[in-house]
């Protein structure tokens, strides 16, 4: 696989590119909003110049430290990404770098357009639903040995499905608590999704992970701020946002966002899997994924790392 040259320019924000713009076997068309000010880079829908029929999306890096941190992260991992399978996962299939040495990456398929841009015309269940469905992908990847070591907003897209699809340019093996690159933040992410415990220089984990699930299932439920810094999810009931909303419901779910984003690793939400089923209870999706486990037949279960493997399940007594 063609990797790019990483011995970059003086740092710059990448200018806006035509239409029709060659990158590689690529053309580009139009630029793609993604909700945010301040982020890794901009993203551009594409097609194959051969055969216009293949779609791609293309992420076009800002010339700095998370632009570079990010096309690191793809070279050491490719070969590897490549074989994480799940229709809702998206990873880059190819790199280069434009003619002003802007470096790029290569998303194949047709996966919608970024969510947050699209985000007024959808209700509350069906942000809940997404929210569901982004969990669910992640207990495949979490299965297949990943983990989502930083959110990034502009990295959940809606697909032509109207379902959610993870540009997974965040993802990270695990376990590895030993790697120091897994410790930095390569995305350039909003200090509002990144963990306590991350921001302190420990490693990404499962508890890590579900906080910045957390908070953007508070962004979508909540509402979200521009800051100097970011995009910062609105703090406060839920009941704010949804007035309609009865007082069970908008207890339970002012609970379950409080728990998953609790500043406490040992008192959050215990993972991704925990969460999705919290999730499809408010939505009155029962029994939960992990209860009709139990009763279905499986494969002998692979035992997991003791380091994160009370985050796949509650404790038990």
């Amino acid at each position: 696989m063609r990797m790019p040259n990483l011995s970059l320019p003086p740092p710059a924000a990448a200018a806006p590119l035509d239409e029709g713009q060659a990158l590689g076997v690529w053309r580009l068309e139009k630029p793609l909003p993604d909700g945010e000010q301040a982020h890794a880079g901009q993203w551009y829908a594409a097609h194959h110049a051969m055969a216009t029929e293949q779609k791609a999306a293309v992420l076009v890096l800002d010339r700095s430290d998370q632009g570079a941190g990010v096309m690191l992260r793809y070279a050491d991992q490719a070969g590897d990404l490549a074989r994480l399978q799940h229709p809702r996962i998206a990873v880059p299939s190819d790199s280069g770098v434009t003619p002003d040495a802007h470096p790029y990456l290569i998303i194949e398929g047709e996966h919608g357009e970024p969510l947050l841009p699209q985000l007024q015309a959808i209700s509350l269940r069906q942000r809940i639903e997404l929210l569901v469905q982004l969990c669910e992908a992640l207990r495949s990847a979490h299965q297949q040995g990943w983990l989502l070591s930083e959110l990034d907003p502009a990295m959940i897209w809606l697909g032509p499905d109207d379902g959610v699809h993870l540009m997974g340019l965040g993802l990270a093996r695990i376990p590895d608590p030993t790697d120091p690159f897994d410790r930095g933040i390569s995305l350039g992410a909003s200090p509002a999704f990144i963990a306590p415990e991350r921001r302190k220089g420990e490693p990404p984990s499962l508890a890590s992970e579900v906080y910045s699930l957390g908070a953007f299932a508070r962004m979508l439920v909540c509402g979200w701020e521009e800051t100097p810094r970011g995009l910062a999810p609105l703090r406060g009931s839920a009941g704010k946002a949804w007035p309609s909303l009865r007082d069970d419901p908008l207890t339970r779910l002012d609970n379950l966002l409080r728990s998953a984003q609790a500043e406490s690793a040992e008192l959050r939400t215990r993972g991704a899997e925990e969460l999705a089923d919290e999730l499809r209870d408010w939505l009155g999706l029962n029994p939960p994924r992990s209860a009709t486990a139990l009763v279905a037949p499986a494969k002998k279960p692979t035992k997991p790392p003791a380091w994160w493997r009370r985050w796949l399940r509650p404790t038990q007594p």
